[in-house]
């Protein structure tokens, strides 16, 4: 058996790295490849070697409009399966990495097995709804962090196979937090980006196109959080970087420290000593949630609803009142999270067992059941 696992941005390497782990474990041939989605070392290569990861092979896509971007993992993706033909392709979450490497497994047969998969919005407006949905209704594999994902999966009738597994972001935390977790380490993390000891502070991150590529939309944020009256750390992304400059928009320096991405240990221990984070990031939501962080999140909708059920994340529109008023009732809030939501730690080990034991095929409806319901429906 050989697989590929396939990544393309800063989330995927994380949310695949115990997927990694366990195929090592397990004795599976693999190769791990980057689309390079993300295009630089502090978004994607810091990653790979702070989790101490296999050297991936590069595709080299790089920075462009999403359909660019898309044709170039299809196309790159698609000559590179020809020549190593793996029996399996794993794809994790809904970026446009993660919908090249199916539709390019899914052209030339061969199974595709989806992690993370059945998560829904019901908003076709943002372009992760869609790919994350294409990506299911193809898959071979899907496998389903949670019970609500499992519920989506079915109610849709996806002709794939359906394994709920737990959430491998879940893995990941509990397997390093006690490294991460220690006195010296987290002093240096502060030190690193500029904390007191003793000061209380929020972690702010910022990078969807929806909330910075409009000068308006991103105009409101800013005088949302320069209007905020703590402390905030914000490893800033490129792309926002980049926004601020061009719209000539300024963060207030006195309260709001800028500083570059972090690798995933420091920006863990960053978060978990912090009062608050403001993001509209989808995977911080689970580790705020894991690591029973406050959390308010810049999106009017969140496939990982569990963390708003559960009053562990608060959802914002992007009005300066309703942020800084969202901001002020979560900061400092005490939480106890139940963690079992994302599983028990062990998601990634069930997917070599998955591989050697049951049958992964590409999916077909040789009864033309779905069809025969479709006519009788007329």
């Amino acid at each position: 058996m050989f697989v590929s696992v396939v990544t393309g941005t800063r989330p995927q390497i994380v949310k695949t790295a115990p997927v990694i782990a366990a195929l090592s474990d397990a004795g599976i041939d693999f190769e791990f490849v980057h689309t390079g989605q993300h295009y630089d070392y502090e978004l994607a290569g810091a990653f790979v070697d702070g989790l101490s990861l296999p050297k991936p092979t590069q595709l080299g896509v790089g920075e462009g409009k999403p359909y660019s971007q898309l044709a170039g993992v299809v196309e790159s993706l698609g000559s590179h399966y020809e020549k190593r033909r793996p029996d399996y392709v794993i794809v994790p979450g809904d970026t446009t990495s993660a919908l090249g490497a199916a539709l390019a497994g899914f052209k030339i047969d061969i199974p595709v097995c989806h992690l993370e998969s059945g998560l829904r919005i019901y908003d076709f407006g943002l372009q992760e709804e869609m790919n994350r949905r294409m990506i299911d209704h193809g898959a071979s594999a899907l496998f389903a962090p949670t019970t609500s994902a499992v519920k989506n999966l079915t109610r849709e009738g996806v002709l794939g196979r359906v394994f709920q597994i737990g959430d491998t972001m879940y893995d990941i935390l509990k397997t390093r937090l006690p490294e991460l977790s220690k006195s010296e380490f987290r002093k240096s993390v502060k030190s690193e980006v500029g904390v007191p000891e003793d000061t209380e502070y929020a972690v702010l991150t910022l990078h969807r196109r929806e909330n910075v590529d409009d000068r308006q939309v991103l105009s409101e944020i800013v005088e949302a959080l320069n209007e905020t009256d703590f402390q905030m750390v914000f490893p800033m992304h490129p792309r926002t970087g980049a926004r601020l400059r061009k719209f000539n928009l300024k963060l207030d320096s006195d309260r709001i420290a800028i500083v570059p991405p972090l690798p995933y240990d420091k920006f863990v221990s960053l978060v978990s000593d912090s009062k608050l984070v403001i993001s509209d990031s989808g995977g911080i939501q689970k580790e705020c949630y894991l690591l029973n962080v406050p959390l308010v999140t810049l999106r009017k909708r969140t496939e990982w609803i569990e963390t708003v059920q559960r009053g562990a994340n608060v959802l914002s529109t992007l009005k300066r009142d309703d942020i800084m008023d969202k901001c002020q009732a979560m900061y400092g809030k005490e939480l106890s999270n139940d963690p079992s939501v994302y599983g028990d730690g062990n998601a990634a080990k069930r997917i070599p067992d998955i591989l050697e034991s049951e049958s992964i095929t590409v999916p077909s409806d040789p009864d033309a059941k779905h069809y025969t319901e479709m006519l009788d429906s007329l």
